[in-house]
């Protein structure tokens, strides 16, 4: 996982290559080959915009299109941003950002992989893209994302199954037929390419002169939560606080059906259950006119009901319009 050479690098805005382990961290964190003898930078994994916005393909339109913004939307002393996922352009998601670097990670032409809803949209998005046959297994909550699957073209199959980890074993007979599995649950690109993600939302808060005091995200596989603890803890001292479900909540999953990179942060986790994360959704949009998702709903009710003063950042992985037929059955 190379945490500690990603904890100095994080620490000092930079670190000298100097052996095959270095290069091979930091190939990877960088997406591009690093030589023996190289100072990386910290400023070589934040954004640059193009002003112009022109992409020449699909995913330079997601690459591209980075940062997503980010949304001021309380003053002090709880001052607050919203990261705003759903700008990515495949799945509406934070998703797509994991799948991108999931797919990159991996090689063959038949992917299969288990999903509760966005990374099944975000893979078969992105499959097409790059030319591969997609697979997704889903659990019985996914069934509302069918119909994105049906017009990408993806095959899937809806188990009788409640969580996502349990759909695993019936990947089995896929691999040894010879479909790659990218494994959003345990591949640790997961957890790396999110600390991209961190650095974005560093350029984005310093361009502003602000630096977080709590990052607020949902776990449910936990790379991208535990990446932006990781980063601005070590970077600031920023607490993590974890949402996670006391109940069900599209997503996001509580911590003891296992995920394998919180334990890598110190972290507070916070229950919210379905109703407190819809009457979040119901208070944001009132407040600001944005249909925000059930996880991010989960998000913003946390912060609204912290106590403490500072400056958080809020993820907020999606939005509301992917789930109305689900909100139909509630």
């Amino acid at each position: 996982m190379c945490l500690e050479r990603y904890r100095e690098f994080i620490e000092r805005g930079s670190y000298k290559v100097s052996n095959s382990d270095d290069v091979s961290c930091f190939s990877v964190l960088l997406q591009r080959e690093v030589a023996p003898g190289e100072e990386v930078r910290l400023g070589d994994i934040m954004p640059s915009p193009r002003l112009n916005r022109v992409f020449n393909d699909p995913l330079d339109l997601l690459v591209g299109g980075w940062p997503t913004p980010l949304l001021k939307i309380a003053d002090r002393p709880r001052e607050a941003y919203a990261k705003l996922e759903w700008y990515n352009p495949f799945s509406a998601s934070v998703k797509d950002r994991t799948v991108y670097y999931l797919l990159k990670s991996v090689r063959g032409d038949r992917l299969v992989e288990v999903s509760s809803g966005n990374v099944a949209v975000a893979m078969a998005a992105v499959g097409n893209v790059l030319g591969k046959r997609v697979k997704i297994y889903l659990p019985s909550a996914g069934r509302y994302v069918t119909p994105f699957l049906d017009f990408l073209g993806a095959e899937w199959q809806v188990l009788d199954v409640s969580m996502t980890v349990e759909a695993l074993e019936h990947l089995e007979k896929d691999i040894r037929e010879g479909a790659v599995h990218p494994n959003q649950f345990g591949n640790d690109i997961n957890f790396v390419a999110h600390l991209r993600t961190a650095a974005e939302i560093d350029w984005q808060l310093s361009s502003i002169g602000k630096k977080p005091d709590y990052v607020v995200a949902g776990v449910g596989t936990s790379g991208h939560a535990s990446a932006l603890g990781f980063y601005f803890g070590v970077r600031y001292g920023a607490k993590l606080i974890a949402v996670q479900p006391r109940d069900w909540i599209p997503g996001i999953r509580r911590v003891e059906s296992g995920m394998k990179w919180i334990g890598l942060v110190p972290a507070e986790i916070v229950d919210v259950s379905l109703a407190e994360a819809l009457q979040g959704v119901r208070d944001f949009a009132k407040k600001y006119g944005l249909l925000i998702g059930p996880s991010s709903g989960a998000v913003y009710a946390v912060y609204a009901r912290s106590g403490r003063d500072g400056v958080y950042v809020l993820v907020f992985p999606d939005n509301l319009f992917k789930y109305s037929s689900l909100l139909q059955q509630l």
